[in-house]
């Protein structure tokens, strides 16, 4: 005699459930936009929001914490209702964590003494290096398209008077 089929409500060995316990990475993502979010949203309420014709210089923080609390939220509940099951976090990407970190205190440290396009070169190409994936070519091309936009962004657009180099 063969045996029985195997029950459906019995999970194969080899798959996920679709339980929280399973989307638990998505869950800590959703809290930390929302979190994020409130960060930037309830302290720029103390600058005046001003109005949609006349904005103050709380609108833009307000504005965009806002956004990314509901961005947090859509998320987040995405792993109550269901949906695709992601693996949680198995452990801290310390390269990345380390290289973000360190390209964005460069950053402020460095725009005074060595100006916008030196700075903008050291920062995309530590920020590069967060990825274990990007090749040298890789990062040499984002570190020139990035620092070719900035310059045209802040320089030549917004006309902003940032010190080129150190010299």
């Amino acid at each position: 005699m063969s045996s029985p089929p195997p029950s459906s409500t019995e999970p194969d060995a080899g798959t996920t459930g679709s339980g929280l316990h399973d989307k638990h990475g998505d869950l800590v993502a959703g809290l930390l936009f929302a979190g994020l979010g409130l960060a930037f949203a309830v302290p720029s309420l103390g600058y005046g929001l001003g109005s949609w014709d006349e904005m103050g210089a709380g609108m833009f923080p307000f504005v965009l914490g806002l956004a990314l609390v509901v961005l947090g939220a859509v998320i987040g509940l995405g792993t109550v209702r269901g949906g695709e099951s992601t693996p949680g976090l198995t452990r801290l990407p310390w390269r990345a964590i380390v290289c973000v970190t360190g390209a964005v205190v460069a950053f402020a440290y460095l725009i005074p003494v060595l100006g916008l396009i030196p700075t903008t070169v050291i920062t995309v190409f530590v920020t590069c290096l967060a990825s274990p994936t990007t090749t040298l070519v890789k990062a040499a091309l984002a570190t020139t398209g990035i620092t070719v936009a900035c310059y045209v962004v802040f320089v030549l657009a917004l006309q902003l008077r940032l010190p080129l180099y150190w010299f």
